[in-house]
C-alpha cells in the first residue's frame, strides 16, 4: 500500500486510521522510527513489548526500574532502541 502524506509545518504527518489499524499503533502507544539511507521506517512497539526489553536491559544492569530511576535512562534506551 502507497499513500502520498503532506509534511505540517513542524514535520508532522498523519498516519491514516486504516494504516494505524494494520499495523496495530494505537493513541499513546509507542512506535520505533528507523532511518534507512532515504526512507523512514515506523513499527508500532506493543506497551508489554516496550515493557519487558525496558525490565530485561534493567536487569542486564543490576536492578528494577523502579530503582534505578533516570540514572540509566539514556543508555537503557539506546539499548532498547539501538
Amino acid at each position: 500500500m502507497k499513500m502520498k502524506m503532506k509534511v505540517g509545518s513542524k514535520g508532522q504527518i498523519i498516519i491514516p486510521k486504516v494504516v494505524r489499524e494494520i499495523v496495530g499503533i494505537r493513541e499513546e502507544g509507542a512506535v520505533i522510527m528507523e532511518v534507512k539511507e532515504k526512507s523512514v521506517e515506523i513499527r508500532s512497539l506493543p506497551k508489554e513489548d516496550l515493557a519487558k526489553a525496558w525490565e530485561e536491559r534493567a536487569k542486564k544492569h543490576g536492578g528494577d526500574l523502579k530503582k534505578m530511576g533516570w540514572v540509566y535512562g539514556d543508555q537503557l534506551y539506546e539499548e532498547v532502541f539501538g
